[in-house]
Formats: structure tokens, sequence, C-alpha cells
């Protein structure tokens, strides 16, 4: 389901207007803040994308690769931090990442600018703006089940949840960290953004789920040591986690394992690949 649309800044408030107005040329650190609350008798695994308008030409400044920071945080002794949401597809202009809400929960998430580098407001060029819509999903759950590899569908789904989006911005005195001096006046706002559903009250549905048929004695090697491969799954749409498959199985020689089975493997789930033997040097026997 589409939440709402969000816009990341680190960015003066004014462009240069030259000698005699820097009070007014205050920086603005603006993040997204997403509160969840799970109002099911079921733990739940979310995943949110950011889809963001992708720059032209292209400007990391406008991207999320290496300038934001996902932050979740479930009531829990520390927060979850990390730097790295997926680009899925690489290349494309959807960023996603997974946090679980426990049942009867609630969850804060939080996209902002990397603040966590030492010297961020000493060095980092204030020309960080990204914009674009946030999207939640419930992603089907990588198991196995005796002879069968599932994506599954998630216990109690879909999941009824009330959401809350805003902006909160803080304001940083001119020259700040390394000019200023005296009394410094650090302001804060926050703006309520429209939700998609115009309701507070959601469902997150749940994603479609494909099934691997039974696994072939000859393939039992390989796919034991799948599954390690896949736990970026619940990240993935079905169109790219069946990707991921063929991608882990490419990974392992047909030493031991037969390519025709594997075959018969890949053609019941109807990914439409097959592998073959690659084929020999010149003069290699």
């Amino acid at each position: 389901m589409d939440v709402s649309t969000f816009e990341i800044l680190y960015k003066p408030l004014t462009p240069p207007l030259g000698a005699g107005t820097e009070a007014i040329a205050r920086r603005v650190l603006q993040g997204y803040f997403l509160t969840i609350a799970n109002t099911e008798a079921f733990d739940f695994t979310f995943r949110i994308a950011f889809n963001i308008t992708l720059p032209n030409p292209d400007n990391p400044a406008r991207r999320l690769d290496g300038n934001t920071l996902f932050i979740t945080d479930v009531a829990s002794p520390d927060n979850v931090f990390s730097t790295s949401l997926t680009r899925s597809p690489a290349g494309g202009n959807r960023y996603v990442g997974s946090f679980v809400v426990p049942a009867g929960k609630t969850a804060l998430v939080v996209l902002l600018s990397n603040i966590t580098v030492p010297t961020f407001f000493a060095t980092t060029p204030a020309d960080i703006e990204i914009r674009g819509w946030v999207s939640l999903s419930l992603p089907c759950l990588f198991r196995r089940v005796g002879r069968f590899f599932k994506l599954t569908p998630q216990e109690g789904a879909p999941a009824r949840v009330l959401l809350n989006a805003e902006h909160r911005s803080t304001y940083l005195p001119p020259g700040w960290p390394v000019t200023a001096s005296g009394d410094l006046d650090f302001d804060q706002t926050g703006t309520n953004l429209t939700l998609a559903s115009g309701m507070a009250l959601n469902e997150v549905p749940q994603d479609r789920c494909f099934f691997f048929p039974p696994v072939f004695e000859a393939l039992e090697p390989v796919l034991k040591r799948i599954p390690d491969a896949l736990v970026m799954a619940s990240d993935l749409d079905e169109v790219e986690a069946a990707a991921a498959l063929v991608a882990g199985l490419a990974r392992f020689g047909p030493e031991n394992e037969s390519l025709d089975a594997m075959n018969r493997v890949l053609e019941q789930a109807g990914l439409g690949v097959r592998l073959a033997p690659a084929p020999k040097a010149a003069g290699q026997k």
C-alpha cells in the first residue's frame, strides 16, 4: 500500500543573498518519521519501500545511497540504525528495508540524512534534497517445510495498523558548528503528511508468495546451501526473489549435481530459466 510522500533535506533555507544576510541563511535538516501501531495479535515483518525521483543528470546528493540513515525503534533498549537500504533493482529508483513490529506494539521508522558521520555538520555540503513516496507491504517469509521450499504468507495477514506520517525539521544556526558563537538558536517543527488512504487505520497487504516444487535428491546438496543466500528475499518482490534463487543456484558448480534435475525444478517453478554448463575454453578437453 502507498503511504505518503516524503522529502529528505539538508539545505540552506535561502540561496546566498550577499553580505549581511547570514542570519537568515540557516540550514534545515528534515527527516521522514512514520509511526506504525500493530493492532493485531500477531508479530509482523514489514517491508518499507522509498521510491525516489531519480535525478537527471545523475546527482549523488539526490539519491539515498550513502546519504541517509534508516532507524527503527520498537520500545527496545536500543534503536536499530542502518545506512544501507537495499536498492531494488540495482540502479532503480526503489530502496527497501524491513523491520518487525510485535503484536500490540508501536514502532517509529525514521529516514533522515546520515548525521552519524562525525564531521557531518562541519564538512558535508548542505545540498541533500531527495523526494519520493513511501509504500508498505508484508513480505513472504522463506521457509523450508519438509522436502519443500516455500515463500509463505505471514500468519494473520493482512495487518491492521494505525499510521501517522510526518516531516520533522531542525533549523541550524548559521556557521554552526564551525564559526557560530554566543546564543545558538535551534528551532524545530513537525508537519503531518496526508496519508494516501485518507485514514489512520489501514490494512497492509500480504505480498503474493510463490512455491518451489519438491526437492529432487540430486539437488539436496545445493538447496541446503540456498536459504542463507536468500535471507534478503524478505526485501524482494516475487520476480526479484525468483531472480535471487537463480543467482544462488548459478553460484554452484555442476560437479556433484545434475543440471537436468535443476532445470526440471526451475521449469516446474515457472521461472522461465534454464542452467547450462559454461562453455569450455579453446583447447580445453
